[in-house]
């Protein structure tokens, strides 16, 4: 249970249940990250929104390596939720010979991921546990792994993104009972 009051999906009324059926998922659930929200619909529409634009268009960065990006943040803040969730979708993205090296990242160990997906674990472990150590050598390494600015930019917001939700999920006490396979929400593009 979470620590404050949601809102199911059963008994949103008005414009809380039409937003729900917009950032819900195709079987009329809304998962539990975003029905924390409920008591500000507002707040609910801007974090469905980021969480579109971050993992679901268009970028240099693949959705696997957004999806592997959110492993690795959500591992370092203790979010299982939020791990376990995009672990599900990483996999998912994944041929099956690699599901490993998915493992391997949600518990901490180094594995055999290429060069670029290793660079981007790098910077998203530095800005997410060091970021006031941040330098324009971090990005210089990104861009020697073939990431240009716009591909940085992306990542760097879907490390701040994760940073954001890990905190709204742990701070309130989100769980991931009752929520469906990863990867459900609309792409809304």
């Amino acid at each position: 249970m979470p620590y404050i009051d949601t809102i199911d999906e059963s008994n949103a009324t008005g414009p809380l249940a039409a937003l729900y059926k917009r950032t819900g998922n195709p079987d009329g659930t809304v998962d539990n990250v975003m029905k924390i929200h409920a008591l500000n619909p507002d707040s609910l529409t801007a974090h469905f929104e980021l969480y579109v634009q971050c993992m679901h268009k268009t970028s240099p960065l693949t959705r696997a390596e957004r999806e592997m990006v959110a492993v690795v943040v959500s591992r370092l803040n203790g979010c299982r939720y939020c791990k376990d969730h995009h672990l599900s979708g990483l996999k998912r993205l994944m041929p099956e010979d690699r599901h490993h090296h998915a493992d391997d990242l949600a518990v901490g160990r180094r594995t055999a991921i290429t060069k670029r997906e290793q660079a981007l674990a790098d910077y998203a472990m530095k800005l997410t546990t060091n970021p006031q150590g941040m330098t324009s050598d971090d990005t210089e390494a990104l861009r020697a792994a073939g990431l240009d600015d716009r591909a940085i930019l992306d990542l760097a917001q879907c490390i701040g993104y994760f940073n954001y939700v890990n905190r709204i999920v742990t701070g309130l006490g989100v769980n991931i009972e009752d929520t469906v396979t990863p990867g459900q929400w609309p792409d809304a593009e």
